[in-house]
């Protein structure tokens, strides 16, 4: 009976202890389950976390594109400014060596009409006709004298209004 008992009682302690082997067997199974999916649980938030912060820097980009954008179209319309402006002073400028070319050749054409005044002989009824000659060049009309006349012009008016 002895023996039997003993038989038993191993073969009981080895029902029950498969079960307790089975359960902790388990028992660590779940408790690696439960680490690996707090691991991904944190990674996944890590990944949320990223995302937001590159949403955000995305944003401030499109912001700080979008002031690019307005200060580069605001130099643009500065230099298209400046650009007509070169372009009107230029036409000034050019009607301006206009004038003063207008202005060169009629003195030129005067000196000219001077000289050939000069050259044209005299009859010498009076011995001292040469000091006439001179005297009468000095006061011909269209003979350049030695006080400028001003005649109106565009440039100088420019010029005043510069001031």
């Amino acid at each position: 009976m002895m023996g039997q008992l003993k038989c038993l009682a191993q073969e009981f302690a080895q029902q029950h202890t498969s079960p307790v082997s089975v359960l902790q067997e388990e028992n660590h199974k779940l408790r690696l389950l439960a680490e690996r999916c707090r691991v991904e649980e944190e990674q996944l938030h890590q990944a949320i976390r990223d995302r937001d912060e590159a949403i955000s820097k995305k944003t401030l980009m499109e912001a700080e594109l979008v002031r690019s954008k307005n200060d580069m179209m605001g130099l643009n319309n500065q230099l298209l400014e400046a650009i007509q402006k070169k372009l009107e002073l230029s036409q000034e400028l050019e009607a301006w060596q206009d004038d003063i070319q207008v202005i060169l050749n009629q003195q030129l054409r005067t000196q000219q009409q001077c000289e050939q005044s000069q050259r044209k002989p005299v009859a010498a009824a009076h011995p001292l006709s040469f000091l006439r000659r001179s005297r009468r060049l000095s006061t011909a009309p269209g003979c350049i004298s030695e006080t400028p006349t001003t005649a109106p012009s565009p440039w100088r008016d420019w010029l005043k209004r510069g001031k």
